[in-house]
């Protein structure tokens, strides 16, 4: 997203200026690739890795002007700030009021307040942290954050911020200009170094993917761009004017890596990761190529100059106009098709030409008028005014008034009240099962508990009608819920990078179940792998004497519940309280429950062993019902909502009665 020079590179050739065609040409690509995989347009399955050039682009040419500088003795940390500054700020800042007016009109109270709350990190440039923070199983769709896109401009910035403190405080400790030189280029490869290793072991180690919006993570792909400018003002510095790398053959290999990286499916689960070495590496070799486009050439083409130009407004513009289209089709019922996707990429564009034509371009040519001491006034006052809006947004719990009413109920059916990481284990957790469990139901402090609730979200998502169940039968529960791990013997999760924490937590669960005479009433519930794996599970417990609660599967609905509640009441123009969907196999899973049936069969003569089927609750007659009494019975895809979990309190309610009746006659017999 940088862009070397100020004035428009289209139609132009490299010129006394330093001017790079062939990296404006590579922005060019960079966001023709990101847009294309954004807007899910075949042959673009890796057009992620555009932002990895980009870092590689930034780590060059910036790192190029603060050497120079450095060279010259006039570098100024305050002036480079300002220079970045006035490049990414305004049109940044005006993408944001953009979003935060359209925001306005089309999205929900507690949504409008996360919005602002990431607009606000978008200008303050931690959004990559806001987005980190909420990352993983649990974390919002992509396509309901408009901003989203904002945490690579919050990163680029902390490189900014960071390299040149770093790289000048090297040079400086060198005690002349030649050994400055070295000494950054080993700094440089001792900094990229560390964060490729870091890259690679959190690829391996974060269940979350959180390490794909971090700095850490990420430094080693502009900090490769810089190792090139650095070993190049060196061999300038050493005399030598080319280096081998500098050929037509390097280039070409680079842009065919490049292109390959982008039209492949690389794994994005595990990014950045090992093979982000391949985008990164191509990157480098065109840049350290330094191949002038020539006239004719297609780099050289003015709509490719253009789109570079524009590249920075264009990455800016594209996600907020697919955020929002999907949005305003799903309303209307449209289908996102060839044509709709065309006409958003059209819109991005137009958006980020204009952007460039009369935000960028007035800001960063009209110095005399846009001076640092303006440009800061005018950006404080504006973000003081805008935090002021939020902070009364909040007070006002997001302006539920400026939306029919009867949209408000689809936003509490997305709400939870199980503290996440403390009652609720986050999937990456390192925390033991046994470390400060929570508990449910009623009984003295000191007593010992007498039931568990094992599983995944899909266990703890009944955590209030089970609580209710409990107080009412005097039994004292604890929670044992870790997200995305389903319970299980040995070794299952439902991704493989959630396998090392869930293997621990299930073991030292399991043994924490056995060890003791109490709890006596294990509570199962997940989102079940085979039906084997639930036969060994369950054969355990009963083995050990524990009385079994299993929880059946309920629906896998396909599509976000209070999402498409919304659209359907926007379009009928009035509240829906009642949305009921046939109960076809695939709805109700029939194959699979099926097959856990079958196996539970087996003990359909122990007392110990308990079915609920919650699907009674909300599926009779042929039909299941996604809304009723003008509330959402799921909160997403599958998950129950807890505006009506007390629905599900009478199963338990008559499960526990018959656990602590099993309980009792095993008692007997066994005096």
């Amino acid at each position: 997203m940088e862009t070397a020079g100020t004035r428009s590179a289209a139609g132009r050739h490299a010129g006394p200026d330093g001017f790079r065609l062939d990296i404006n040409g590579l922005r060019a690509l960079s966001v023709i690739a990101v847009v294309g995989f954004h807007f899910q347009i075949p042959g673009f399955a890796g057009g992620f890795v555009g932002v990895d050039v980009f870092l590689v682009i930034t780590g060059y040419l910036m790192t190029t002007k603060v050497l120079n500088d450095l060279r010259l003795g006039r570098l100024s940390l305050w002036a480079f700030w300002m220079m970045r500054m006035r490049r990414i700020y305004p049109a940044l800042a005006v993408l944001t009021m953009v979003s935060v007016i359209v925001g306005w009109f089309v999205t929900l109270p507690a949504e409008y307040q996360r919005h602002l709350l990431q607009a606000l990190s978008a200008l303050t440039f931690f959004s990559n942290f806001a987005f980190k923070s909420d990352s993983g199983y649990f974390a919002m769709a992509a396509q309901t954050k408009p901003l989203l896109h904002t945490w690579s401009l919050s990163l680029e910035w902390q490189f900014y911020f960071f390299m040149p403190l770093i790289v000048g405080l090297v040079w400086r400790l060198a005690s002349r200009a030649m050994s400055g030189i070295n000494a950054v280029v080993v700094a440089l490869q001792v900094f990229a170094a560390l964060s490729l290793a870091w890259c690679l072991w959190a690829s391996q180690q974060d269940a979350t993917g959180s390490s794909f919006f971090s700095l850490q993570a990420r430094a080693w792909e502009p900090l490769a761009g810089g190792l090139i400018a650095a070993t190049e003002i060196r061999r300038r510095s050493e005399g030598m004017k080319t280096s081998w790398l500098e050929s037509p053959m390097t280039a070409l290999a680079g842009w065919v890596l490049v292109a390959a990286c982008t039209v492949y499916p690389m794994p994005e689960a595990r990014w950045p990761g090992v093979l982000t070495i391949l985008p990164i590496l191509g990157a480098c070799m065109i840049v350290a190529a330094r191949q002038k486009a020539g006239e004719g050439s297609l780099l050289a083409l003015s709509p490719v100059q253009r789109i570079g130009d524009w590249s920075y407004s264009i990455y800016l513009w594209h996600w907020p106009v697919w955020v929002f289209g999907l949005s305003w089709l799903a309303v209307r019922g449209y289908e996102v098709g060839s044509v709709q996707k065309t006409a958003m990429v059209l819109a991005s564009l137009a958006l980020g030409a204009l952007s460039y034509r009369y935000v960028e371009q007035p800001v960063r040519t009209q110095r005399d008028f846009w001076t640092p001491r303006v440009l800061l006034t005018a950006s404080g006052v504006s973000f003081a005014a805008f935090a002021g809006f939020v902070s009364l947004a909040f007070l006002n719990q997001g302006f539920p008034g400026r939306l029919p009413e009867y949209l408000l109920p689809a936003e509490l059916a997305r709400r939870t009240n199980t503290p996440r990481d403390e009652c609720f284990r986050n999937a990456n957790s390192t925390k033991k099962a046994t470390e400060t469990y929570c508990s449910f139901g009623s009984a003295p402090a000191a007593a010992m508990p007498s039931a568990i609730l094992w599983g995944d979200s899909f266990a703890n998502q009944y955590l209030d009608p089970i609580s209710s169940a409990a107080l009412a039968n005097g039994i004292h529960g604890l929670i044992a819920t870790q997200s995305g791990c389903r319970a299980f013997v040995d070794d299952a999760a439902i991704d493989a990078g959630y396998q090392p924490p869930c293997r621990q937590f299930n073991r030292s669960t399991l043994d924490f179940v056995l060890a003791q005479t109490g709890p006596s009433i294990v509570v199962l519930g997940s989102i079940w792998g085979t039906a084997a794996e639930v036969s060994v599970l369950v054969d355990r417990l009963l083995s050990a004497g524990k009385t079994v609660v299993f929880i059946m599967p309920l629906l896998h609905v396909g599509f976000d519940v209070p999402q498409r509640w919304i659209e359907n009441q926007i379009r009928a123009g009035k509240a829906i309280d009642e949305w009921k969907v046939e109960a076809s196999p695939g709805l109700t899973m029939s194959a699979f429950r099926g097959e856990i049936a079958g196996v539970l069969d087996r003990y359909r003569d122990n007392p110990h062993l308990l079915i609920i089927d919650p699907l009674s609750a909300v599926c009779e007659h042929g039909y299941c019902y996604l809304v009723r009494n003008g509330q959402a019975n799921f909160r997403d895809t599958a998950h129950i909502s807890n505006v009506n979990a007390s629905q599900y309190a009478g199963l338990f309610d008559a499960a526990f009665k018959a656990a602590l009746r099993a309980g009792t006659e095993a008692e007997k017999k066994q005096d």
